[in-house]
């Protein structure tokens, strides 16, 4: 092992007593003065993390309002701050579960509560040096991402470091999952259980028994774990993949939603749930809990275009088929991101994506020839790449009902997820794809079975304007049917509508048509006599309307 008085540390406290205690300690176990550096300010660590690579980080957990521990740690691997052999110890005052199963969910190289003693500090050191050092290897392969590679050196290195057999073990069965092995990594996990229970154990076996179909077995071994524990946040997220897997989409969220109830401030998580609330059109919870991520990462990475750009988008999505007063608001707070975008050195490279916003900015406020051209020009352009962005397209085309350009585009959409993020990030945007691709067939196969009974019956004026009446409700860009129920109104006025619900419904058809086709399918129709021609019955209607 490599010698304390060699290693570099950082220190990371906003208690000046406990850096100086620490510290102390330190020099008093051998290392030396010069390699260790300290700082009270978490913007400031970081700040010195990008310019000397450290061997050591000892980081407290709670600084007030300020970046938290776990917020550093995110920070320092976003930003590759860490060596592969690095050790990143949190240390916290704070014994109560929350900040506990929080550093537990975080997985740092290890944790000590306050307060401890020299000889702790010593074993605690000790040992994840050593294990870092002796398994860097497979630390490399996980970051990188050559799996084949770690699993190789898992059985390489079993023989040489028996004491870390749990560790090696567990790479391996992560490294069989992500291969998709999953009977492999049944068996794995089956042996580790049988020398110890372990949570994380528990969870990889279930997760590979869901996965090769055993989804009732899977079930059993986390419906058990909640049993002795309630607020097992670590079984509760596993319950969530369970009910993705069955495709109860509502269950899943409120199993996370518990586990963040439990340990709040986890942003993946935070992220799933937003994005399983749009997967089933629940927007605004959806903005709510996404207002919610931005606030806790306001001061992170994750603070940056990209999330303006996403909030923008929920935001619109929460438009559709709100009020006429929340409409306003978040109209108005749509306008002025997308300014504050535009106005960036970054929007350059969000040309595409902001043609979306404006496209669905003109959407809701009814200039849909606008929005018609802007996704005409996306369309040609074909320079969309992020799964966000490409899923906000398919979603308007699907709406709009340019559903031929749909199917293309939400086949690149499910290509463009990135299967390396985290597992549950990954799940949740397929689910986001699979549920709106859904949702699509759903439409199509209900308009084939209501054209389908009109072309098979004969049906009088009045069933017939209530049947376009009710596509027109579930499809209110189809210009075929408004044309179909413009015509209908000039021949025949409804009796079982009020006089104020026929006009509003002819203005919708109206805008739709006008904007929709141009001039020589209008003259095609012979829109502009039906129009003149339905303009007179209206004359009429109102003359016989009775004065109260």
């Amino acid at each position: 092992m490599q010698a304390f008085s060699d290693l570099k540390v950082l220190i990371i406290d906003d208690a000046p007593i406990v850096i100086v205690t620490l510290k102390t300690m330190l020099l008093k176990l051998g290392f030396n003065d010069r390699n260790v550096t300290y700082t009270t300010n978490p913007k400031k660590a970081i700040a010195i993390a990008k310019q000397e690579l450290f061997d050591i980080i000892v980081c407290d957990y709670n600084f007030g309002n300020k970046l938290n521990g776990k917020q550093i740690f995110e920070e320092l691997k976003h930003h590759q701050l860490l060596k592969d052999e690095s050790v990143f110890i949190l240390i916290t005052g704070d014994n109560s579960s929350v900040v506990v199963h929080s550093i537990i969910e975080l997985k740092p190289d290890d944790y000590l509560l306050k307060p401890f003693n020299i000889l702790r500090l010593r074993e605690r050191i000790s040992y994840t040096v050593n294990r870092k050092r002796a398994l860097h290897q497979l630390y490399t392969a996980e970051r990188t991402q050559d799996i084949h590679d770690g699993l190789k050196l898992c059985d390489e290195l079993l023989p040489f470091y028996p004491q870390y057999y749990f560790v090696i073990q567990k790479f391996k069965a992560e490294f069989l999952s992500k291969l998709k092995y999953f009977e492999q990594s049944k068996v794995v996990y089956q042996n580790i259980l049988s020398r110890k229970m372990y949570d994380w154990a528990k969870v990889g076996l279930a997760n590979s028994l869901a996965n090769l179909g055993k989804i009732q077995d899977a079930d059993r071994i986390i419906s058990s774990m909640l049993k002795q524990s309630s607020r097992n946040v670590t079984a509760r997220v596993a319950a969530a993949s369970i009910s993705l897997m069955n495709k109860d989409i509502p269950d899943a969220i409120r199993h996370l939603d518990l586990a963040s109830n439990l340990v709040p401030g986890n942003s993946e998580r935070e992220l799933v749930i937003v994005n399983l609330c749009l997967s089933v059109g629940d927007n605004l919870n959806a903005l709510e809990r996404y207002r919610a991520y931005l606030l806790f990462n306001k001061d992170t990475f994750r603070n940056n275009i990209y999330s303006k750009i996403n909030l923008i988008r929920i935001l619109l999505y929460a438009c559709h088929n709100t009020g006429v007063k929340a409409k306003g608001i978040w109209l108005k707070e749509v306008k002025s991101l997308l300014s504050q975008i535009v106005d960036s050195n970054e929007s350059g490279q969000l040309h595409d994506e902001i043609e979306l916003i404006i496209a669905h900015i003109a959407l809701e406020e009814g200039h849909y020839s606008i929005t018609t051209a802007k996704l005409n020009e996306v369309h040609k352009r074909g320079n969309l790449s992020h799964f966000y962005g490409l899923y906000h397209f398919s979603w308007l085309l699907n709406l709009m009902n340019f559903d031929s350009e749909f199917s293309k585009m939400v086949y690149k959409c499910s290509t463009s997820i990135w299967s390396k993020d985290s597992e549950q990030i990954y799940a949740s945007q397929v689910n986001m794809v699979e549920r709106l691709h859904e949702t699509n067939i759903d439409k199509l196969n209900w308009l084939e079975q209501h054209y389908k009974y009109i072309h098979a019956n004969s049906i009088d004026l009045g069933s017939l304007l209530d049947i376009y009446i009710e596509i027109n409700q579930r499809c209110p860009f189809l210009r075929t049917v408004s044309i179909k129920i413009v015509k209908i109104l000039a021949k025949k006025w409804p009796n079982n509508m009020e006089h104020e619900q026929v006009l509003e419904l002819i203005d919708k058809c109206d805008k739709v048509i006008r904007q929709l086709m141009d001039e020589k399918e209008l003259q095609q129709q012979n829109y502009n006599a039906i129009y003149e021609k339905l303009t007179n019955t209206i004359q009429i209607e109102e003359t016989v309307i009775p004065i109260h």
